[in-house]
């Protein structure tokens, strides 16, 4: 996939999700470069983002968020709780549910990873002007809404 050189007429018929995978991909290969003292995977990556956007989120929301089965959620927070990343707390008003939340080294880690992600999006995005970038941002945002509503 190094070597991308369309013609327009193929840029047009290729699905969206494809250029979607393709910078997935493309930012979990420069992630493993620059963080190659951190062992995480891209998934355990996407639980971490989601805990932290969601502070005190429970597993069955997040599975909801995620379009995971709670089994899946239960599987990856035990990882993540295992590696000291993430803590449970039984919700004080409901105890039989559990909220999940990042532990102080999952906080660093999550600082460490923003950090390399933004340099990242500084790389790829270099060419766009701050007004481009922040609607590229907001046309992405829109098409994740869509997304959502459609299932």
């Amino acid at each position: 996939m190094n070597d991308i050189d369309w013609k327009n007429d193929r840029i047009i018929i290729t699905p969206i999700n494809l250029y979607m995978e393709y910078l997935l991909l493309s930012y979990n290969d420069y992630l493993l470069n620059k963080l190659k003292d951190i062992e995480i995977t891209h998934g355990e990556l996407t639980y971490i983002y989601n805990i932290k956007y969601f502070s005190s989120i429970s597993q069955r929301e997040l599975a909801e968020k995620l379009y995971v089965s709670e089994a899946n959620v239960t599987k990856m927070i035990k990882k993540l709780v295992n590696k000291g990343l993430v803590k449970k707390t039984k919700d004080k008003t409901n105890k039989s549910r559990n909220l999940l939340s990042l532990t102080d080294k999952g906080e660093e880690l999550f600082e460490k990873i923003n950090i390399v992600t933004c340099g990242w999006e500084r790389d790829i995005t270099k060419n766009f002007s701050n007004e481009k970038y922040f609607d590229f941002k907001q046309k992405l945002y829109k098409l994740v809404k869509e997304s959502v509503n459609l299932g």
